[in-house]
């Protein structure tokens, strides 16, 4: 699955509007999405440290959470994708953003685990960190797997501020965006100040049908 450059036209105006400080944040432009493994049942949050450099392109993915076989598969994945650049006083700038993952096992129903290791995961500063989880729900109207490659801003309060959908859009769109709104960060630092943030979530949906 890739994200289309449809949606940089939409990204481009949205920089317009958030730029506050001579600081304006990047946005996703295309990435790749590999399929789910076969046959895993496993699940949870995969996530990375990620540098973009002042054309857009990612100079390290630097894991944060691991979850197996994930972490690996998002990392190479995410090492592929293309942005645009953040600016700062107009010209292009270098960035560092959260890209997560959070991959729903193919149960239908199933318990959270009482300690999530997002709960004790130590992140950097500079990027934000999820502190409250709410696992997305398997859609009744759908049938089996899919990704949603989402834009999400964090304001400097920890909430999410705004989701955008960047793939095509599919039934679990609602799933992904409504369950996103719901979680909470620990805010990004810049500056010794928590900051608005933008990060990249990819919400992987495993169904019981192929």
């Amino acid at each position: 699955m890739r994200v289309s450059n449809h949606f940089l036209f939409v990204a481009l105006l949205a920089a317009v509007v958030e730029a506050q400080g001579g600081w304006s944040l990047p946005h996703l432009k295309s990435a790749a999405v590999g399929a789910a493994p076969y046959a895993v049942q496993s699940g949870g949050i995969a996530a990375y440290d990620v540098k973009i450099d002042e054309h857009g392109s990612v100079t390290s993915a630097e894991i944060v959470q691991d979850v197996q076989p994930y972490g690996a598969m998002l990392g190479d994945d995410v090492r592929g994708w293309r942005f645009e650049p953040a600016r700062k006083d107009g010209h292009p700038a270098p960035s560092r953003v959260l890209v997560l993952g959070f991959f729903r096992p193919p149960e239908l129903m199933f318990a959270a685990p009482e300690a999530p290791k997002y709960k004790s995961t130590v992140a950097p500063d500079e990027i934000p960190w999820p502190t409250a989880v709410t696992v997305p729900p398997y859609p009744p109207n759908a049938l089996g797997s899919g990704k949603v490659v989402m834009e999400g801003d964090v304001s400097d309060g920890g909430a999410v501020s705004a989701v955008r959908v960047l793939s095509p859009p599919g039934a679990f769109d609602g799933a992904a965006t409504q369950t996103l709104q719901q979680w909470r960060f620990r805010p990004a630092e810049r500056g010794n100040r928590d900051v608005a943030s933008r990060a990249f979530f990819v919400f992987s949906f495993v169904g019981t049908t192929p």
